[in-house]
């Protein structure tokens, strides 16, 4: 019998409701939330509501019979309308290449799923040859972000009542590691930024440096967020890149959203940029591209964010700072100011971390002259009393 649906509104958000048959062929409704608010999200809530009956007519068993590789497959198809796409596309290759794989090679009924089975495939997957080519093995963080996952889409069957608990909930994932990044003190940051000078990712870097800009967030700013009367700079967008190509977002989280003052050089660098632009535009007419972006080629193309993170690899893989990753400069920027005496709440506003917490679990970095200071001051404290 062919099922039908519809999409409705209740508490602001929208729902997916299919219309159902039971055994007796006596008509019910199942009500699906999309957790997508009313705005600018009826297209989506269909789509979501296809995707629904789609899965219920393909389906060949009840759900009580329905194993957890395939619940997996079917969840992962209508998980996008909520994530953003690059997190989208991590959580399909997790599912597709790792996750589906191995509970299909032991099959378990997602109503028999339990913690015991969860926690197996975390050993298995910290086992020699886990990851993808089969060569090396998963880090504890990747395997953790496996968990997120799986807890998601048992969140999910919870919510749409086809289990009753989340077995991931009591799962033993993996202890984190603790990632030892390479901080740079101040004169090691000078001489990484002279290795850039009149490269065209010369400025980008320079912002990366003192603001600790996630790539997305440098390669997102347009002059319309450079205030040079006031001299700040304002995070309002990001610039991702996708399969497809460049796309905009939005910044990471709602502390993410931040107006910095800029600094001298920073505004040097800016309006040296911005007279650039101007003049190269006026050179080329109609043959400049016209994007707004702050970094960009001569033609007025947006530099991608891959091509930032290769170039800066490529400079920096010929020097002495050779292990640096672009990321790095937002944890040196971090460690800097705060060994510069700033506050774990000034850092985490600067930085745009979501909590201070944030700060702190990432940048407990304290370089080795303040550990000497803090011994003096211990031992004058205790054992020089005055």
């Amino acid at each position: 019998m062919a099922i039908t649906g519809f999409v409705t509104t209740k508490g602001g958000k929208y729902y997916a409701v299919l219309n159902l048959h039971d055994e007796n062929g006596k008509r019910k409704q199942k009500w699906f939330s999309t957790d997508l608010p009313l705005r600018g999200n009826k297209r989506n809530a269909e789509k979501i509501l296809r995707t629904l009956i789609d899965e219920w007519e393909a389906k060949e068993v009840p759900y009580c019979q329905l194993t957890f590789a395939d619940y997996l497959e079917r969840w992962i198809k209508r998980a996008g309308a909520n994530i953003k796409p690059n997190t989208y596309r991590t959580y399909q290759a997790m599912v597709a290449n790792h996750i589906v794989p191995y509970f299909k090679q032991h099959p378990v009924l997602l109503q028999e799923l339990k913690p015991t089975d969860l926690d197996a495939y975390y050993q298995a997957k910290q086992q020699p040859g886990s990851k993808q080519n089969g060569k090396g093995t998963l880090s504890a963080m990747s395997i953790r972000h496996h968990h997120q996952v799986i807890s998601k889409a048992l969140n999910d069957a919870v919510h749409d009542s086809l289990i009753q608990f989340n077995p991931a909930a009591t799962a033993r994932k993996p202890k984190a590691e603790r990632y030892n990044a390479s901080f740079l003190n101040p004169a090691e940051i000078d001489t990484l930024l002279a290795l850039f000078t009149g490269n065209v990712v010369e400025l980008p870097v320079n912002l990366c440096a003192v603001y600790g800009f996630r790539r997305s967030e440098v390669l997102g700013l347009k002059w319309e967020h450079i205030d040079f009367e006031n001299r700040t700079l304002t995070v309002t967008e990001t610039l991702q890149q996708g399969v497809k190509g460049n796309y905009v977002d939005t910044p990471k989280t709602n502390s993410s959203y931040r107006t910095l003052p800029m600094t001298d050089s920073v505004y040097a660098l800016l309006k040296t940029q911005k007279r650039d632009q101007e003049r190269i535009q006026a050179a080329l007419g109609k043959g400049y591209i016209q994007s707004d972006y702050v970094c960009t080629w001569a033609d007025g193309t947006v530099i991608s964010p891959n091509y930032l993170s290769r170039t800066f690899h490529n400079i920096i893989s010929k020097s002495s700072l050779s292990s640096v990753r672009l990321h790095d400069l937002r944890h040196s920027a971090a460690s800097n100011l705060l060994n510069m005496g700033f506050s774990i709440v000034q850092v985490q506003q600067w930085l745009g971390h979501g909590s201070a917490s944030t700060t702190l679990n990432f940048y407990a970095h304290v370089d080795k002259n303040s550990k000497l200071d803090m011994a003096a001051a211990m031992e004058k404290a205790i054992y020089q009393p005055t």
